[in-house]
Formats: C-alpha cells, sequence, structure tokens
C-alpha cells in the first residue's frame, strides 16, 4: 500500500512539473527567458566542442574585411618576368 500511494505521490508530482515547465516556456516573460537559457547550456555540458564550435561560427556573423582587396591596377609592384623588369609605384 505504502509503495502505491509513494507511486501515486510521484506520477502526480511529474505531472505538475511537465505542466508548469511547458507553460512556462510557451508564456515566455521574465522566468521564461531564464528556464530557456539553463536548458541551452546543457550542450556546454554534455557536447563542449560542439558548443565551442557554434559559438566560433555565430562570431564570424559580426566579422567584417580588415582591409580591402586590391584591384589590379592598385599593384604597387609589378613584375614582368620575360624581360626581368620590376616597375614600383609611389603612392599619392
Amino acid at each position: 500500500m505504502t509503495v502505491a500511494v509513494f507511486l501515486g505521490a510521484g506520477l502526480v508530482l511529474l505531472v505538475l512539473v511537465l505542466v508548469a515547465g511547458h507553460r512556462t516556456l510557451r508564456h515566455g516573460g521574465p522566468t521564461g527567458s531564464g528556464v530557456a537559457d539553463g536548458m541551452g547550456s546543457f550542450i556546454d555540458v554534455f557536447d563542449p566542442a560542439r558548443a565551442r564550435a557554434d559559438r566560433d561560427l555565430k562570431s564570424h556573423d559580426n566579422q567584417g574585411t580588415v582591409t580591402p582587396n586590391p584591384d589590379d591596377d592598385d599593384r604597387p609592384v609589378r613584375v614582368d618576368l620575360s624581360s626581368g623588369v620590376a616597375r614600383v609605384r609611389r603612392t599619392r
């Protein structure tokens, strides 16, 4: 009889936790984002390499070019291999 009471109480508690968790995630709010962030950090624990790779890929969204690519006319040194002549252009 005791086992049946504990089993029933555990089942009721499990249903309440599931309903409360589902409601918190569906309605959001200040507590919903905290719960979602906490559940999202599980990947850091179980697969840290994947989490690091995801953060690295996400950081590439903010990355830009450091210097523009030079055009053919912007090259400061031109070398003609057939005649052995190198021309150096000064920048203004």
